[in-house]
């Protein structure tokens, strides 16, 4: 008679840094649910996917030395890190302008910023090319 040999068991697979499924992956598009991990990842001195860290915050600041009553441009609004440390210096009766060509991104930028206060008056979002700025200036 001959020994059947039991078949192998395959180890449990976890949810650690290399989940299988992709809603498990990327969850860095979700910072609601997964606030900690994005905290971890930051905390690592990494950005997280799909995220942007502005650069140079203070550097622009310093330049450009936004103050209250002011009309700016931001030309590449993108995520918006740079008009989010402008909005609150142009207070009380600036307004920023911010263009981009984005269409996935620029709605997202504009409803951050709208969720932050900054209503209408203090920021205008268009999604156009800064080529046609005489239109809109």
């Amino acid at each position: 008679m001959v020994d059947e040999i039991p078949r192998r068991q395959r180890r449990v697979r976890y949810k650690g840094t290399h989940p299988r499924r992709y809603g498990e992956r990327y969850k860095e598009l979700d910072p609601e649910r997964h606030a900690q991990e994005l905290d971890t990842v930051r905390a690592r001195g990494d950005t997280p996917a799909g995220t942007h860290r502005p650069i140079c915050v203070q550097e622009v600041l310093e330049v450009l030395d936004p103050r209250p009553g002011d009309v700016g441009l931001d030309a590449t609004l993108g995520f918006g890190g740079h008009a989010q440390a402008i909005l609150p210096r142009l207070r009380p009766g600036g307004r920023l302008i911010g263009i981009d060509v984005d269409p996935v991104e620029l709605p997202r930028t504009e409803a951050r910023l709208r969720a932050l206060g900054f209503g209408e008056d203090a920021l205008v979002v268009r999604r156009m090319n800064f080529a046609g700025l005489r239109r809109l200036l």
